[in-house]
């Protein structure tokens, strides 16, 4: 593959850089999702909040939406791996519903984080939480809206779960995706994807 210079590259053609991005970042999703890190228990049906989520929205800002996508694709095989029995059950027992709550919006987690980045890159700052924000709720509302939408999860789940994960999840990722996004921005001028004009 052609290595280009990141400040010319498209957001849908890959530098070496990019596949150095991807490969870092879907890393530490895998970290994530088999250690503890990934998920923080709370007392709710799922018993955790989540923050797995937080390597594809940093990577879809950082390299772009096709790297971000790539992360998350990583981030739902995890997920299919160790959770496939609670995704086919919360989707009463129908595969293709549970293989679209796990894959779908975990794909679309970078790639939508990458653009709302992108609506606000002249707010450096804004921008990243504004990402950060749409890349947990594409998270959460993707897994369990899917669910919903298909009529394989109850709609009386959906307070408890968002009283108790989305603020948790969407803490993390400001607290996580505002500093490290200012950090990257920091180390070298033109590295970050979402922020080119």
């Amino acid at each position: 593959m052609e290595q280009t210079h990141p400040s010319s590259a498209s957001p849908m053609r890959l530098s070496t850089q990019d596949l150095a991005v991807a490969g870092v970042f879907g890393a530490l999703a895998i970290v994530l999702a088999f250690t503890p890190l990934g998920l923080i228990p709370v007392p709710n049906p799922t018993n955790a909040a989540t923050s797995l989520h937080l390597p594809a929205i940093i990577a879809g800002i950082l390299a772009g939406p096709l790297v971000g996508g790539m992360v998350g694709l990583v981030l739902g095989i995890s997920s299919w791996y160790l959770y496939s029995a609670s995704f086919i059950a919360f989707a009463d027992g129908n595969l293709i519903v549970a293989l679209l709550a796990a894959f779908l919006p975990r794909i679309l987690i970078g790639i939508l984080a990458y653009y709302a980045y992108r609506l606000l890159r002249r707010w450096p700052a804004l921008a990243a939480a504004v990402a950060g924000l749409v890349g947990t709720l594409t998270n959460t509302f993707g897994v369990m809206g899917i669910l919903i939408w298909l009529g394989t999860l109850p709609v009386a789940l959906l307070a408890t779960i968002f009283s108790m994960n989305v603020p948790i999840e969407i803490a993390l990722a400001l607290v996580v995706t505002v500093p490290t996004v200012a950090a990257l921005r920091a180390a070298g001028k033109g590295q970050i994807a979402a922020a080119r004009d």
